[in-house]
């Protein structure tokens, strides 16, 4: 019995399926005498031989069902039973009570910088669109156990973002007044009961309301977004179960039929559909992965959590500190900012400062340094040994070679500048 673990992980039969959620593997330690000596290789090995032991999923699993079954207590980090069965994320209940509320300071802030970029994207024909998509805790208070009801109820950053755009004219969605103006009369879900996600119907009702508003603000008509059939069934597909896989356990869990609607896109404008960025959380997955998006958009790039960028085209995803951000930015007709409320203590993710800052940086420079930064990129054209240098730098960060190219330029600007402004101070400091 002892051996058996062994058997099982040197051989790897019988197969074990691996467990659900986010954990980090420990590497298996390097070997040398100073780690021998300072205990360092003692203990990453131990963790290393915790991880890897025959058998280790269905153990957790075992673990997690006992205390699950007897005690009625989930191992997941931040997953919360409410009532009846229902998940949540502990983020939900904090964002749907307040207790994350980050200050009228800092969402002031945050509102005066996306008004100056709103206009500077209108100067440019762009658009801004802000999506606060719901939240599940948002949706279903009455599934909440009591035992993480605060006395009293603190402002939210979703309804103070929410009323401060509409009240500067940012153009804003608000997914949890959508969803619940009609959560009486839906007939289909529009949350599953064991994941923590948007359903596929309710997902396809904010879209649809998304495809409108940028129409709207655009003057331009895209797509025609319906639905064609919506099926019903138990059989439920990722990411409706996503909280109750997290669990690790090895009882089914007791959810309800879910929807699976079938959408259609009609392309009103074949040879001319919107350029657009999205900044968004794992709410926008369902309608990326699915390949929606790429039937109601042009080209289209997913700025995950505003830092990795996913091609629309299936390309390898690029770090986004490898990009020109003004160069992205110009080149999208739109600019979609989407996150559920118990991420709006991170507005935008900082997207909105970053271009705020970016804009301010660019407003500075006048005619003379703009047509320098044109020049440096001539002569950067004009030489070979450069120009593959450049061809290099852009194959390894995964962007275009005239992107490359321009960042390039700009930092010789910003370098010659820092420097000229460093030489004028000696200058004056010099008796």
């Amino acid at each position: 019995m002892m051996l058996l673990p062994f058997v099982q992980h040197y051989f790897g039969f019988p197969k074990v399926k691996g467990l659900k959620g986010y954990f980090i593997v420990p590497k298996k330690p390097v070997f040398s005498y100073h780690n021998l000596m300072n205990s360092t290789y003692q203990d990453s090995l131990n963790k290393y031989l915790e991880q890897h032991i025959g058998y280790r999923p269905d153990l957790v699993r075992l673990h997690n069902q006992y205390k699950y079954t007897f005690f009625d207590t989930v191992t997941a980090a931040g997953v919360i039973e409410g009532k009846n069965g229902y998940l949540f994320e502990l983020n939900y209940f904090k964002a749907y009570y307040g207790l994350d509320f980050v200050g009228m300071d800092t969402i002031q802030k945050h509102i005066s910088q996306t008004i100056a970029v709103n206009e500077w994207l209108q100067k440019n024909k762009k658009h801004l669109l802000v999506v606060l998509a719901p939240g599940k805790a948002s949706f279903f208070p009455e599934y909440i156990t009591d035992g993480y009801k605060p006395n009293s109820v603190l402002p939210t950053n979703e309804t103070t973002y929410y009323k401060l755009l509409k009240e500067n004219n940012i153009p804003v969605i608000s997914g949890n007044r959508l969803f619940n103006s009609i959560k009486d009369t839906s007939r289909f879900a529009l949350y599953p009961k064991c994941g923590i996600h948007w359903s596929y119907y309710g997902m396809g009702v904010v879209f649809d309301t998304i495809i409108n508003t940028m129409e709207q603000i655009s003057g331009h008509y895209f797509v025609d977004f319906g639905i064609k059939n919506i099926e019903v069934t138990h059989r439920l597909r990722s990411p409706d179960r996503d909280l109750w896989e997290g669990l690790n356990l090895f009882s089914q869990p007791d959810d309800d039929p879910m929807p699976y609607p079938e959408f259609t896109f009609e392309k009103k404008r074949p040879d001319s559909m919107p350029s657009v960025i999205v900044v968004a959380d794992s709410y926008y997955w369902q309608w990326y992965g699915s390949g929606y998006a790429s039937r109601a958009f042009g080209k289209h790039d997913f700025w995950y959590y505003n830092k990795q960028i996913i091609p629309g085209d299936g390309g390898e995803a690029i770090q986004k500190h490898a990009i020109d951000l003004m160069t992205r930015v110009l080149e999208a007709d739109f600019i979609i900012l989407l996150q559920t409320d118990a991420n709006m203590s991170r507005y935008s993710f900082g997207f909105i400062p970053e271009l705020f800052n970016a804009i301010q940086k660019i407003s500075q420079w006048d005619a003379t340094a703009l047509s320098e930064i044109q020049q440096t990129m001539e002569r950067i054209r004009k030489s070979p040994s450069y120009m593959e240098m450049i061809k290099e730098k852009a194959e390894k960060r995964k962007i275009t070679v005239e992107e490359m190219l321009r960042i390039d330029a700009t930092w010789v600007y910003e370098n010659k500048r820092e420097a000229a402004l460093k030489s004028q101070e000696a200058t004056k400091n010099t008796p």
